[in-house]
């Protein structure tokens, strides 16, 4: 990997209001400035297309794609993966916001090329989170796949708080499900450290969780939620098949 690698930052974008002015705020003012924006807008309703070209105007680093009917964070997100420049790439959500340090951790720990991913402690009121320390600890690949259904956990399932090789990405054709609206996540998280080695956890909060209550988690239906349990089952049971 290059020195000074160029890092993708994914951000899906669907009726984000005001939060995602402040979002991308925070990712102009990161340490690491090497980097690219893909902003895709999943048939807003409210004004955040404006807000995107807005910012791509201010900022060329800042790509901007228009679905023009609903589909949804997954195909959001592998738009990005299928026109990825960066070495490494992040999945950010539109109305989170990142520490200034965020970037710059993921370019660090990656840079070992036998590092496959890097974590980041995170925010997230009772789920996780009010990390410290600023050295990175080693976490074994089972300890990786059997946190990915831990609620709340530090190393978690989660996308927002991991930078991913692309090249392991592209090896292996690792996706986003397009038919989950929940897990989806997880799942590509699974996917991923089931075919790498090698995993670093940086314990300071870096990543801060918003919650909005029109959010996917608060809005929900059951056959959203119960496509999460079959998600959740399958990790599950192949976390059981790698203990030692």
């Amino acid at each position: 990997m290059a020195e000074n690698p160029l890092i993708t930052i994914s951000i899906p974008a669907y009726n984000l209001g005001s939060y995602l002015s402040k979002t991308l705020d925070s990712i102009l003012n990161q340490t690491y400035q090497n980097f690219e924006v893909i902003l895709v807008d999943d048939a807003s309703t409210d004004h955040t297309p404006d807000t995107m070209a807005k910012y791509a105007d201010k900022d060329q680093r800042i790509h901007t794609h228009y679905f023009q009917s609903h589909e949804g964070v997954s195909k959001a997100r592998n738009y990005a993966i299928d026109n990825a420049k960066g070495d490494i790439i992040v999945f950010v959500d539109g109305d989170d916001l990142l520490e200034p340090k965020y970037l710059e951790v993921m370019a660090r720990g990656l840079a070992d090329p036998s590092v496959d991913l890097v974590a980041v402690g995170y925010n997230w009121g009772w789920r996780g989170g009010s990390g410290t320390g600023d050295q990175f600890r080693e976490v074994s690949k089972t300890n990786a796949y059997a946190s990915i259904n831990r609620r709340g956990g530090d190393f978690g399932g989660y996308t927002w708080n991991k930078g991913f090789k692309m090249s392991i990405i592209r090896d292996h054709q690792i996706q986003f499900d397009e038919s989950l609206d929940l897990a989806e996540d997880l799942l590509f998280t699974a996917d991923y450290i089931f075919v790498s080695h090698r995993f670093l956890f940086y314990p300071g909060a870096l990543y801060t969780k918003v919650s909005r209550s029109n959010s996917i988690i608060h809005s929900a239906t059951w056959e959203m939620r119960s496509k999460e349990q079959v998600v959740r089952r399958h990790i599950d049971e192949m976390a059981r098949k790698m203990q030692p």
